[in-house]
């Protein structure tokens, strides 16, 4: 029997968010007798998905965050590599880092380095420092990489550069999904409703994601403190966690909304809670592509998202509406309003089921994809 090839995903800390998600339903879905999946981390902390890896047959490698010192970095890296490996591939998921982590993959000898692009901003304060750190970042994952994936074409060229598709190591990697928990969702929503604790008359808008800066949970509760107005029978659900979780809490105090507004923490039941939602509302600063959105049209939710999520994100099935973050709170009010209207003529489970396998969210087609790029 052949021997398995060994990947090591290099990522920050395996709690829920999209890249964990996407690595996550690759790791349940991707062929385990012929590949074995390590995660390297830069926490001690313990993770969310930490015992469903280990279950699965994989490993965690620990080693400390790059800011507490380069070279203690590299130390300890290439000491876990040592130990665990050796290792057939490389999947860096940290944006900018990974030219470092492709620069050491290439002097230990590992064959297959990918960089990964998840997002079209890192979320720091460009200076004059931090474009020199992105350039020569950029310039080492050129030179390392055999394989340059992102989420969307914007994702590619925030990492990669404009004329990176120039490059037949760039590919387009969509963010998949499983699509048989969707199947099963019901068509009368009523009963999901129930089991979250609410009735059917009442209005259901949620979001999922990190309490971060980039997901603009501020704007969004402003938003729904404007629609809550006129319509007392909507709630806000909030799906994560997050730093800053608790300041969006007191903002809700602050605003009067948050008999209204239900925290929701981490959870595992996410297309039962999607498929009990009326809308779906993302008006993130920006976005690598917000798989989160993949999943609230497979649940037959109409999504009003922001205009910086990249166009790849729409089905083409009228189920999302962008606008700035810009306008005003009314005017993404007055789109809830009408998408709760479109709520009830969503395209039924074949349409939005081809309509995903066509747009490339189908985590079976996308495992067979990576398979084989593992296998180069």
């Amino acid at each position: 029997m052949r021997e398995k090839r060994k990947i090591l995903h290099v990522v920050g800390k395996m709690d829920p968010g999209g890249i964990e998600t996407l690595l996550m339903n690759l790791f349940r879905n991707i062929d385990r007798d012929r590949f074995e999946f390590h995660f390297a981390v830069q926490s001690h902390e313990p993770a969310y998905f930490d015992d469903e890896i280990r279950s699965l047959g994989g490993s965690i490698l620990v080693q400390p965050p790059p800011k507490d010192g380069l070279s203690t970095f590299k130390r300890i890296f290439i000491e876990n590599v040592c130990k665990n490996g050796p290792y057939d591939i490389v999947h860096s998921h940290v944006f900018g880092f990974s030219g470092y982590i492709l620069k050491l993959a290439h002097k230990i000898g590992i064959p297959i380095r990918i960089s990964h692009s998840h997002t079209t901003n890192h979320g720091r304060k460009s200076t004059p420092l931090r474009q020199v750190y992105q350039m020569y970042m950029s310039q080492l994952i050129k030179k390392h990489a055999t394989h340059m994936l992102g989420c969307s074409h914007k994702a590619c060229i925030s990492l990669f550069g404009s004329n990176c598709f120039e490059d037949p190591r760039v590919k387009v990697f969509p963010n998949a999904i499983p699509l048989e928990p969707y199947a099963k969702l019901p068509i009368d929503r009523t009963e999901l409703k129930k089991r979250l604790g609410f009735v059917n008359d009442e209005i259901l808008i949620g979001h999922i994601g990190r309490f971060t800066e980039p997901k603009n949970h501020s704007f969004l509760l402003n938003i729904f403190a404007y629609f809550v107005k006129s319509h007392p029978a909507a709630r806000l659900l909030l799906v994560g966690d997050g730093h800053l979780r608790k300041s969006i809490e007191i903002k809700a105090i602050e605003l009067g909304i948050a008999d209204y507004v239900h925290f929701l923490g981490l959870r595992k039941d996410i297309p039962e809670i999607l498929g009990a939602l009326d809308v779906f509302v993302l008006p993130s600063l920006y976005e690598g592509l917000g798989i989160v959105l993949i999943e609230a049209q497979a649940a037959g939710v109409p999504c009003l998202i922001s205009d910086v999520v990249p166009y790849e994100v729409d089905l083409g099935l009228g189920m999302v509406i962008r606008l700035s973050t810009k306008d005003t709170s009314q005017r993404w009010s007055d789109q809830i309003k009408e998408l709760i209207h479109r709520r009830r003529e969503v395209p039924d489970w074949e349409k939005r089921s081809n309509a995903l396998a066509q747009h490339g969210y189908d985590i079976r087609i996308s495992a067979s994809f990576l398979e084989r790029l593992y296998e180069n």
